[in-house]
């Protein structure tokens, strides 16, 4: 294979995955609440999100949670607290910790309109602080 056709393979593969971020993404830890969607069970545990956007959260779990679990979150946005339905997208084991912990991706499946305007202004605002 010559060097151009590899230079524009690079690039294609650079390309998608610059862009499978549909949403600006920021990094802040922010306290929230979640429980499984089981029938009956509205038990709420805390959970830490280290990143958020009008798409999804990170959150470091307590627990390993299968892909397209359905969770209800609570975030807590300053004095906002919003209250959602995601899915799982992926969780993965952090490694060298005293307890097991888990990176868990999660989108957005049921979110009011107002909470998702919110969560888009708070982190419009946060962008401009950082800069």
């Amino acid at each position: 294979m010559s060097s151009e056709t590899e230079n524009q393979i690079k690039s294609k593969w650079a390309a998608v995955s610059i862009q499978r971020r549909r949403f600006p993404r920021i990094d802040i830890t922010l306290p929230a609440e979640y429980h499984v969607v089981v029938e009956g069970e509205e038990r709420f545990r805390p959970v830490a999100a280290q990143n958020i956007s009008r798409g999804g959260l990170l959150l470091i779990m307590p627990e390993f949670q299968p892909f397209s679990t359905c969770l209800k979150i609570k975030i807590h946005l300053g004095e906002r607290s919003i209250d959602a339905e995601v899915k799982v997208a992926w969780t993965e084991l952090l490694t060298g910790r005293e307890e097991n912990e888990f990176r868990c991706g999660v989108y957005f499946i049921n979110i009011s309109e107002a909470d998702l305007e919110f969560i888009r202004q708070f982190i419009g605002e946060y962008m401009e602080r950082e800069r």
